[in-house]
């Protein structure tokens, strides 16, 4: 049985809102959801080649004009199906009366994957988590993955198009800032 990918990422999002309250210039500052769908897919992707990765859970992203999408934790998002987060018009803030993150809850080898996913990340750019988003759908833009879906996107005059696993595999990677 597979991991429910809404409650990964709902893991990952208290993973990144650490890795943010780390940087005290953002401390506690609310995440806006275009950063975190970034942040999601730069931490399911893989770091090197052939090296880990989180494509199996999160499998279904989409490129679309502003990166990449996975529609599954999108449409969760906009439905406001996440346990631990209420997502707000351009926010994502901890929600009211919400089990706070329980260790033993989440104690799994999927979640050790999911932890260890989005550590590789800071481990390739600590300071991803400082970037508005507009600076890591910048970033996003750069994987050819992305570009080849969204060409394809354009050719048959839809607005996103699949990105099939393989190709993010096989995509040049980039955590860079430059």
């Amino acid at each position: 049985m597979g991991i429910d990918k809404i409650e990964a990422f709902d893991y990952m999002l208290q993973l990144f809102e650490e890795w943010r309250d780390s940087h005290e210039e953002l401390k506690n500052e609310p995440f806006p959801k275009l950063k975190a769908m970034k942040l999601l897919f730069l931490a399911a992707a893989p770091k090197k080649d052939g090296g880990d990765d989180l494509l199996d859970i999160f499998d279904n992203f989409y490129a679309m004009p502003y990166g990449p999408v996975e529609i599954d934790i999108q449409k969760a998002m906009c439905e406001d199906r996440l346990p631990s987060f209420s997502v707000k018009y351009r926010s994502i803030e901890p929600r009211e009366g919400a089990e706070p993150y329980n260790a033993k809850r989440y104690n799994d080898k999927f979640y050790h994957r999911v932890r260890n996913a989005v550590n590789d990340l800071r481990g390739e750019n600590e300071k991803l988590v400082l970037l508005n988003a507009f600076e890591l759908v910048e970033i996003t833009h750069r994987w050819s993955s992305w570009n080849r879906a969204m060409d394809f996107a354009e050719f048959m005059k839809q607005l996103s198009a699949k990105m099939p696993t393989d190709s993010i595999r096989d995509s040049s990677k980039i955590f860079d800032l430059k």
